[in-house]
């Protein structure tokens, strides 16, 4: 009987021993890659001036008044492979019709200047000097939003992006929200087929009062989208619809690889 009992403990220990190595093995963290708008290819992508520029806006054509379009995109190639490109309409990508921009214009006070639409008050990006500005609300005039998608075609979870408001944004809604008043960025997820994976949403306006700092989305809630877009609705209106301006700044998009 006493040598059962001694086979059982020292049994017992082996198990414990095993378990207590098992909990304390280290877990593999998953990899992720960053998107920061950093270095000479994104600067280049930086338009001057920042509203009728020739990177975001193409050539002025006089006769017609009108923009001709540009063929303005990214690609953050060999690390997270997000990509994006203007949106088009009426056979031209232009800027205004939607799209995400790179920029690197800080320090400018809330305006109502749609001129200076790549500008934020704030000192920098998040973590440098570059970030993007997204442009683009649906309405009866307009299906376009912005959006961004993995080039390569593989779906991924994006765990989260930071963002913050534009100098315009703040300028004309300032003057224009009430105590009760929102505005709302929602990203909508698809996979190669078209079908939703996921919806997240973020307020750039809630009780009237707007964010003023970079502050973290988490968009793990998208699942493993191929491509997100960004529409932005908003309780602030007029006659035409929408009165708040379609656009804010993200930076540092985190993405598991």
């Amino acid at each position: 009987m006493r040598q059962i009992l001694k086979i059982s403990i020292a049994a017992a220990a082996v198990l414990l021993a095993a378990s207590c190595q098992k909990e304390n093995s280290p877990v593999d963290e998953p990899e992720v890659a960053v998107l920061a708008f950093e270095g000479e290819y994104w600067d280049a992508l930086i338009d001057s001036p920042q509203y009728g520029g020739p990177l975001l806006y193409g050539e002025y054509d006089e006769a017609g008044f009108t923009y001709l379009g540009t063929d303005y995109s990214w690609h953050d190639q060999d690390n997270t492979e997000l990509a994006s490109e203007l949106c088009e309409s009426n056979g031209a990508a232009i800027y205004w019709n939607g799209g995400h921009a790179v920029s690197n214009y800080t320090d400018q006070a809330a305006t109502t200047d749609y001129t200076l639409q790549l500008a934020i008050p704030l000192s920098g990006g998040h973590s440098g000097s570059n970030f993007c500005v997204h442009n683009g609300f649906k309405s009866e005039y307009s299906k376009n939003v912005g959006y961004f998608y993995f080039k390569d075609g593989v779906g991924r979870t994006i765990e989260s992006m930071y963002v913050t408001n534009t100098s315009y944004y703040l300028g004309t809604v300032e003057t224009l929200a009430g105590a009760d008043d929102w505005t709302k960025v929602t990203a909508t997820g698809y996979d190669a087929a078209g079908t939703v994976t996921g919806t997240s949403e973020f307020y750039l306006t809630e009780n009237g009062q707007s964010i003023n700092a970079w502050t973290l989305w988490d968009l793990t809630g998208l699942g493993a989208p191929v491509k997100v877009e960004f529409d932005i609705t908003s309780s602030i209106q007029n006659e035409y619809g929408m009165a708040a301006p379609g656009y804010f700044a993200y930076d540092d998009v985190t993405v598991r690889m």
